[in-house]
């Protein structure tokens, strides 16, 4: 069974230390990236996978949408790493780079083996050295060298989404702007971001007296709309669902009623659509919070260039989990792996 060394009992826990350490964490990310020789690393792929499982498949996803992004001519997927260990397997020309923060995660080794037994590429990108995943990949990029100290992982995921963008913004296919320039100043943008606590905080109060939660994103949001409803789930239980804003509209939205929290973010890309449906989930009775650099939202963030937004945008969403976490009483470190009939499943995460 898994141990959790040097627990906490109380505020702060592992969980905030590393929300609030994003910004150094990010940095060096950043750097170890820009130090990688993309040429021999990604190369020039003429199919693309990426994989992982849990959070690291969410940021698998957002990988996939941006090197779409700036290798338009390249085929792009993220597929999860169970599908690609037990499922249909890929074509041999493919290259697969898997993504996992501790490098331990076994549905992803798999994954990464059975791709390589095809004859693909295979490669790696690892929050920590030294990690089986090292083994199994012909290729390794290794990104930090702190291991998240809580289960819940935040700056894991926040920098797997800014090594992935940092490798697609030097990527010799790239179109476009250049995206160097904001991500040199990410990690500031991330530090003003952090400030957005303290209304998080009561917001999260009012949340963990009700039912349920939905977050709504759209377009690389919609990532961190899902992101944020696991996180939730992780930390307290707290029933939550992720969601793009219109899709909610196509049959979720006829469940909601008062006992119903929404969490939407908005971006200064919003347009009348989007302000039209949260008038129409606040007329239903549920309860709606806006988040976002949208001059609407009742939760401001940084502006950042769209495709850098997500990792600014789930912040709040960290802040939020650990705050509902504590108002429900949760550990939000474990997980909630102390429950005697949820052990079972955490026990599979490792087999």
């Amino acid at each position: 069974m898994v141990a959790f060394p040097d627990p906490r009992r109380r505020h702060p826990f592992h969980m905030h230390d590393m929300i609030l350490g994003q910004p150094a964490f990010i940095a060096e990310a950043l750097r170890r990236t820009s130090a990688t020789d993309l040429s021999s690393f990604v190369g020039r792929p003429r199919r693309f996978v990426l994989t992982g499982c849990g959070t690291s498949f969410h940021a698998a996803t957002y990988g996939a949408r941006v090197f779409q992004e700036v290798m338009p001519s390249v085929p792009v997927l993220a597929i999860h790493a169970y599908d690609l260990a037990y499922g249909s397997s890929v074509s041999a020309n493919a290259t697969v780079l898997g993504v996992s923060h501790s490098g331990s995660t076994p549905t992803t080794n798999r994954a990464l083996r059975r791709a390589r037994r095809r004859g693909c590429r295979s490669l790696a990108m690892c929050g920590l050295p030294n990690s089986p995943m090292e083994r199994v990949a012909d290729h390794t990029l290794v990104i930090g060298s702190t291991h998240d100290r809580s289960w819940a992982n935040t700056m894991s995921y926040t920098t797997q989404l800014a090594a992935l963008a940092g490798l697609a913004s030097r990527s010799k296919s790239h179109v476009g702007p250049s995206m160097e320039p904001a991500l040199r100043g990410i990690a500031r943008s991330l530090e003003n971001t952090l400030a957005c606590e303290s209304r998080v905080r009561r917001l999260a109060t009012q949340i963990a007296r009700r039912a349920r939660i939905t977050f709504l994103g759209s377009d690389l949001d919609e990532i961190t709309a899902l992101e944020a409803a696991l996180k939730i789930r992780e930390t307290c239980s707290l029933p939550a669902s992720g969601y793009h804003p219109e899709q909610f509209l196509h049959g979720p939205y006829l469940s909601i009623d008062d006992r119903e929290s929404i969490v939407m973010l908005r971006s200064r890309d919003d347009g009348p659509r989007s302000a039209a449906i949260s008038r129409a989930l606040k007329a239903s009775g549920a309860s709606v919070a806006t988040i976002g650099e949208s001059a609407r939202a009742q939760i401001r963030l940084p502006a950042v260039p769209r495709i850098l937004r997500p990792i600014l945008s789930i912040v709040p969403m960290q802040f939020l989990a650990y705050y509902a976490a504590l108002a429900r009483r949760a550990n939000p470190d474990i997980m909630r792996t102390d429950i005697p009939r949820l052990r079972a499943g955490v026990e599979a995460l490792f087999h």
